[in-house]
């Protein structure tokens, strides 16, 4: 039997793919190549020509030495917990692959091989994974069915066995009973199982939605990574010494002005992320804790505005639509934010002293639309800071340095030589507006000393170390000043902030995307992870910041502006389709449920309305064609229903001719002969159904007289009345007899009669 030599390869290919699905949802290439590998040998050297497999007592010492294992796996991992336990699973998978199986063994594989999918699926898993994962579902259903029958065979095989006595020895092997067509037929049910479960499945997927009963099982929890890679909310220069060159796509961007129109710059655009304000020693930059923040509560479709009150308008105003393609907590935006919307009412907290925006509920945020200000005016800056439009506070210069205070005299001397040699002051002057100004004009200067080219942008810093002074390390940013004179942006923005720190110009730093490559086809902006970038801003107002990227131009061009490949765009094509994956399916919680139940009301609602006011126009047409008055409608009431009686009429026809053609067997007949078969034989058919539905049907290898004969032990009436009906259908079928309608009335009669027999209805 086909069905059964495929069953072990078959097997094996859904333990594989079991294998492959966990890995996949746990991001482990190198578990997977190792664990794969072994897995695929497993057939080799177990199935191949000599078929070695382990003994008993060595599966039993490596299922102890997998077991002692999980617990050191579990005290170096307990974060993990289901990590630990689908790496346990897929020991125990391994052992048993190498095992000499039979049915029992098989039924384990099974079992455990589900039980790695149900660990990775708990996981929000990737678009790779759901392509695993279906072809698993699809596969391992039919697997399943094929073992049903492996198991019964082998069972069978096995009573036989037992039952030969040990004497005979030429006894043949067992071979199953099967009808015509198995191979189709099987298929045939695991397909209808297979649509039955998807239909199911969907149901279930809609009506419960993630996030019912998490709280049931309070011990597991799913841990979720909400920060897109590439971007980081802090700089840390003695570990990022290599910036990623991943091509993935993280977001994407459209820019539109006040008319809607799809806007396009020649300049970069720099989405700001975290704001960096507070540099410890060691080169790291991160946020100054304990900021008091605002929470904003959006209401769709409007945009509510980030600060105090409603930003006052301006025609330069710009709408940044973002699509995020990868989670995060994060919301970005170009220039000054003064307003917000998205899709659903959601909470964020807004910096007013920084102007970034996290979402602080939860889940994810994957698209909105924020209004922003390339010039803003010192009220709407004011109002956006929390001063309520109430104008500029009073200028201090108090501040607190960001370097170490031992620092500044060799910083202050550099910043001190590069300004002058530009024409501006070493010393800040002590008016409010001109020490604005020399702020600006110092920052620029010192901008174009790192683009000089006496300094060098590279992503690669792996042969750096940190020298040490009198047992001190030095500082990275020190030693990039001074020293090496290479690094790549994080370098040069914290080089920039060290200088304009020194001489006292308030500075802090900015990390976020640069935003160089445009699609022209969608009028998008496209954001991959090699994008992440960092530059700096100066204060250059009571509440002005100034940008200022002291990384050389024309590098950033060759890494961030470069055109998209083909690879590129298959990546962003797949990017978009994870991430509608992410949004439809891993995130489907009760408000996506809302949504996918409002959008289905405004979809469908309208259509179903239109059909019926269609169906009404048509009907009052007719009736006014036929001027058939008020009784109209009943009489195309009465038509109608009689049209469906005959339609219902004719499709039972048409079932029951196909029925009598496929169990008779009269495909080959033709014309006026195959027509009159079909009237007239139509009692055999009925006869069948009858002792069908008594329980007692006949078996499609027992030809009919015999089972008259074996009828006739329990049921002898019933038996005499098959006889009879079965001899005249061979008479008419085989012997080309024409029956008279009174030998048609007569067999219909003993139909009936065996029907009462048996005590069922026709």
């Amino acid at each position: 039997m086909k069905l059964l030599r495929g069953f072990p390869a078959m097997a094996l290919s859904v333990v594989l793919l079991s294998i492959v699905g966990f890995f996949v949802s746990q991001e482990s290439v190198g578990l997977l190549l190792v664990c794969g590998a072994l897995a695929a040998m497993s057939w080799y050297i177990t199935e191949g020509p000599r078929g070695r497999s382990l003994p008993r007592w060595t599966s039993n010492v490596l299922v102890l030495a997998v077991t002692i294992n999980v617990f050191v796996d579990f005290f170096q991992h307990r974060e993990d917990v289901l990590g630990v336990l689908g790496r346990f699973v897929v020991w125990l998978t391994l052992i048993k692959l190498y095992e000499r199986k039979a049915s029992r063994d098989y039924a384990q594989l099974l079992s455990l091989s589900m039980l790695l999918m149900l660990i990775g699926a708990i996981r929000p898993s990737s678009l790779v994974f759901a392509a695993v994962l279906f072809v698993y579902a699809a596969l391992g259903l039919y697997v399943l069915l094929l073992f049903q029958l492996y198991a019964s065979y082998e069972r069978a095989k096995g009573a036989r066995l037992r039952s030969i006595p040990s004497e005979y020895r030429l006894t043949p092997s067992v071979r199953p009973i099967i009808g015509r067509g198995t191979a189709l037929q099987f298929r045939a049910l695991g397909s209808g199982i297979g649509i039955a479960g998807l239909v199911l499945s969907s149901f279930v997927f809609v009506i419960f939605p993630r996030g019912m009963g998490e709280c049931l099982v309070r011990g597991l929890h799913v841990a979720q990574n909400l920060r897109v890679s590439g971007f980081v909310d802090e700089v840390n220069l003695t570990t990022g010494t290599r910036i990623t060159d991943s091509r993935k796509a993280v977001l994407n961007l459209r820019l539109f002005d006040k008319d809607g129109r799809p806007v396009r710059f020649d300049q970069p655009i720099r989405l700001r992320g975290a704001v960096l304000d507070a540099y410890q020693s060691g080169g790291r930059w991160v946020s100054s804790p304990g900021r008091p923040r605002r929470v904003v509560t959006t209401q769709p479709p409007d945009f509510v505005p980030l600060g105090a009150a409603a930003a006052e308008p301006s025609s330069l105003s710009i709408t940044q639509e973002i699509d995020m393609l990868s989670p995060s907590d994060t919301l970005f935006s170009a220039n000054v934010p003064v307003s917000i919307a998205t899709y659903k009412p959601r909470q964020l907290e807004v910096d007013p002293h920084t102007q970034t925006i996290k979402y602080a509920g939860r889940g994810r945020l994957w698209r909105y639309s924020i209004k922003t200000q390339p010039v803003p005016s010192d009220a709407t800056l004011a109002n956006l800071a929390g001063a309520g439009g109430a104008g500029p506070s009073p200028f201090s210069v108090s501040r607190m340095a960001l370097f170490d205070p031992r620092l500044h005299p060799r910083l202050q001397r550099l910043a001190r030589a590069v300004i002058t040699s530009f024409g501006v002051a070493a010393q800040a002057p002590p008016e409010a507006d001109e020490r604005w100004r020399w702020n600006r004009e110092a920052a620029r200067r010192l901008t174009r000393h790192l683009q000089s080219g006496e300094f060098t942008y590279d992503t690669d810093l792996r042969d750096v170390t940190l020298a040490t002074v009198g047992g001190r390390t030095v500082d990275p940013t020190v030693q990039f000043l001074f020293e090496t004179k290479r690094g790549h942006c994080e370098y040069f923005a914290s080089g920039l902030a060290a200088l304009c720190d020194s001489i006292g110009i308030p500075v802090r730093l900015v990390a976020g995307y640069l935003a160089m490559e445009y699609d022209d086809a969608s009028q998008q902006y496209v954001v991959r992870e090699s994008n992440a970038h960092a530059w700096v801003e100066v204060q250059t107002g009571s509440n002005r910041w100034t940008t200022f990227d002291p990384s050389p131009p024309r590098r950033l061009e060759e890494i961030h502006g470069g055109s998209p490949s083909f690879a590129d765009r298959l990546r962003w094509l797949f990017d978009r389709f994870e991430a509608r994956w992410e949004v439809g399916f891993v995130a489907f919680d009760q408000d996506a449920q809302t949504r996918f139940v409002e959008s289905l009301d405004r979809q469908w609602s309208p259509r179903l309305g239109g059909a019926w006011a269609a169906v009404r126009e048509w009907a009052a047409g007719l009736n006014r064609a036929f001027y058939l008055g008020p009784a109209g409608y009943i009489w195309m009431g009465i038509v109608g229903l009689a049209l469906v009686i005959a339609v219902i009429a004719l499709v039972k026809l048409m079932r029951r001719s196909l029925k009598t053609r496929m169990i008779l067997r009269l495909a080959h007949f033709r014309g006026a002969e195959y027509q009159r078969m079909l009237r007239q034989l139509g009692f055999y058919l009925d006869m069948l159904n009858a002792l069908q539905r008594a329980k007692c049907a006949k078996p499609m290898w027992q030809p009919p007289l015999a089972y008259a004969a074996h009828l006739g032990r329990d049921r002898p009436r019933a038996s005499q009345l098959v006889e009879r009906i079965t001899s005249v259908f061979y008479a008419a079928r085989y012997g080309q007899q024409r029956l008279t309608r009174d030998e048609v009335r007569r067999v219909g009669s003993d139909v009936r009669e065996l029907a009462s027999a048996l005590s069922v209805k026709l």
